[in-house]
């Protein structure tokens, strides 16, 4: 149930055109300053999230990892991707919300 929200949320973000995708993208819209939220998948390699969480940390850009594989993210954004950012406020909150609630159900 969560999840079906999350990837609803997701896509919805994706259409409004406020995600960005891949490590490279993830990392210029955290050091532009645009990135509200770092997104990781459930199986982004430990290489990839350590080094995305050092960038990330340096900017004070949030981290959040997300109860979902790249297939499952694949299919919500219609990208099978590991790191994403989100690059609005409201977005990164909703989704805040809904991977801590995830987390505890």
């Amino acid at each position: 149930m969560v999840n079906e929200k999350l990837f609803g949320f997701l896509g919805l973000a994706r259409k409004a055109g406020k995600l960005v995708f891949g490590f490279d993208m993830t990392v210029e819209s955290i050091r532009k300053g645009t990135a509200k939220a770092v997104l990781l998948s459930s199986d982004c390699s430990e290489r990839t999230a350590r080094n995305i969480k050092r960038i990330a940390e340096e900017n004070k850009t949030e981290i959040l990892i997300l109860p979902l594989s790249m297939d499952e993210i694949g299919y919500a954004v219609a990208k099978r991707v590991g790191v994403l950012s989100v690059c609005d406020s409201g977005f990164s909150k909703k989704i805040k919300e809904l991977t801590e609630n995830g987390m505890q159900a």
